[in-house]
């Protein structure tokens, strides 16, 4: 049995290595409890042993060893004979719900991709769907479907991330908010929910944006929401249409020169002293944190042939080259910047 680690001493411990694969085995169990839909078949009402083998074509003790690891990865409850759904494989793993996550799940491990890894790292090329492509969108409508459940939860690190960017009752009244590539829509519709006066434009590609206008429902805020079938790479937006423009978790997946173009179009997109805030992954200068960041590189080998996860000095270099100043980072676990577009008045010259 895996002993678990919480950290990497100073000498040699195996318990590192068990750890990393007790997390493969757990990933496995997951991923056949989706593929046999056996979510779906217990929210039918078939919770035993021999009920679950016969629905799902399995032999019996492939199954019970199956329930029973679910149970230790907290994804089901057992009484006697009886398996229960937890409320997150309730919510998220039950086919035909609007929250359904199970595809997305899949989608995620890339198993088979993520098995070629040495392969990728060798040529260079992924062998995924791009992330930003029409193959890869329904998972990204998949994303965007869990949030239905749990947006509450996602509100506090929204609340959060607009804090941390000063953006307060006295400054936001009438803001226009353009969010690019939205996904659920969770970050921008927060600062609606928060400041009545706030408006947002949500554009994503148009199986996502569904999910999108139900998130603005569930906020009861669709009267400040604006939803737009959009491009994040093509921005088509009136010059200084808004006050600030939101790039999620999107920049990671495309190139430097495809962010210094998107970049260039939110420059446009932007009043005077305007604000571009890139809420994504962003690496310490010697790419060993912050927290997870690293690990999220492997998903731009998966998913972006590419994208990477940038530094701040990256993500300045490519703001300051379509014209931002004032490029900032907050503290965060993740990643979050900030920058303005400010005119800068022509030096004067001696004309004697």
């Amino acid at each position: 049995m895996p002993r678990r680690a919480t950290r990497i001493d100073d000498v040699p411990n195996r318990d590192v290595l068990d750890d990393l694969s007790f997390g493969l085995y757990k990933a496995a169990v997951i991923k056949a409890a989706i593929e046999l839909e056996v979510f779906t078949r217990m929210a039918e009402g078939h919770r035993t042993v021999p009920a679950l083998a016969r629905v799902c074509s399995t032999t019996e003790r492939g199954i019970r060893i199956l329930l029973d690891a679910l149970v230790f990865s907290g994804l089901l409850s057992k009484q006697h004979s009886e398996y229960k759904l937890s409320p997150t494989a309730e919510a998220f793993l039950v086919k035909g719900k609007p929250s359904y996550y199970g595809d997305a799940t899949i989608g995620d491990f890339a198993w088979d991709a993520r098995g070629q890894l040495p392969k990728i790292i060798r040529t260079g090329k992924a062998i995924m769907p791009a992330a930003y492509s029409d193959a890869f969108e329904p998972t990204w409508a998949g994303v965007a479907a869990s949030s239905l459940v749990d947006w509450q939860k996602q509100l506090e690190v929204a609340n959060a991330m607009w804090d941390k960017i000063g953006i307060t009752a006295e400054n936001a009244k009438g803001l226009r908010v353009l969010d690019v590539a939205c996904g659920a829509g969770v970050l921008s519709i927060a600062l609606a929910k928060r400041h009545p006066s706030v408006r947002v434009t949500a554009l994503d590609r148009a199986m996502v944006l569904p999910f999108t206008k139900q998130v603005a429902e569930a906020m009861g805020v669709t009267s400040q929401v604006n939803i737009v079938v959009g491009d994040a790479l093509n921005l088509e937006v009136k010059p200084g249409a808004f006050d600030i423009v939101l790039f999620g978790n999107i920049t990671s997946y495309f190139s430097p020169e495809q962010n210094v173009g998107a970049f260039r179009r939110a420059y446009e997109a932007l009043v005077l002293n305007g604000r571009i805030v890139i809420s994504a992954p962003v690496a310490d200068e010697d790419h060993k944190g912050p927290s997870e960041v690293p690990i999220a590189g492997i998903e731009m080998l998966l998913f972006s042939p590419d994208g990477d996860i940038y530094t701040l000095t990256e993500y300045r270099g490519m703001l300051e080259a379509v014209g931002f100043s004032e490029v900032t980072a907050y503290k965060d676990d993740w990643g979050l910047v900030s920058a303005r577009r400010i005119e800068i008045a022509p030096a004067k010259t001696d004309k004697g």
